[in-house]
């Protein structure tokens, strides 16, 4: 049984695309190099790894310093680090900004996310469960917090399913794909 698990998990590895061709990536250097185009609030979806944690993908918020906010794994919980630190990972970058966005919005966002600083990682399959959080739950709980105190129903899972992952949040239909020039 274990071995059709594995041959089964490999399978799914090879056959999943990294990148999504019908979305604009970077590298991380290239991202960092025109860092002056990002905004804060911007999402950026690492693409798919090679390593089991990375096989979905990896989803963050630049925040008002432009850092880049994130849970990015077990033991760790929440983090904000300089997009530089970036600057060597093997990965595609994709960026997106919430269409409609203005100050008012980006102000109550700011504000959620100063309010998960002391939360933890955590896997859940209720992506409403907001008592842990993993990558892109944190991006999808945050944006959806915002827009309730701003007035705005903002739901960035594109398949509504119980939980969240970084390619639903790239495909939502309330998001634009940033072209840096």
């Amino acid at each position: 049984m274990k071995k059709i698990i594995m041959l089964l998990m490999i399978l799914f590895l090879v056959s999943c695309e990294s990148i999504d061709p019908n979305y604009q990536w970077y590298t991380p250097r290239e991202v960092i190099s025109k860092m002056d185009q990002l905004m804060p609030g911007d999402i950026l979806i690492l693409s798919k790894g090679s390593r089991f944690r990375e096989m979905w993908g990896h989803s963050v918020i630049l925040n008002d310093e432009k850092k880049v906010v994130e849970f990015p794994g077990y033991f760790s919980g929440y983090q904000e680090v300089p997009l530089f630190t970036w600057a060597d990972l093997d990965r595609e970058v994709a960026i997106f900004r919430l269409k409609g966005i203005d100050d008012n919005f980006r102000a109550e966002l700011m504000k959620e996310i100063e309010l998960t600083i002391n939360k933890k990682y955590g896997i859940t399959f209720d992506k409403n469960f907001d008592k842990r959080l993993y990558c892109s739950q944190f991006v999808y709980d945050v944006f959806k917090k915002a827009g309730k105190t701003t007035g705005r129903e903002i739901d960035l899972d594109s398949d509504g399913g119980s939980w969240v992952m970084p390619f639903d949040i790239m495909r939502s239909d309330l998001l634009n794909n940033i072209i840096l020039e």
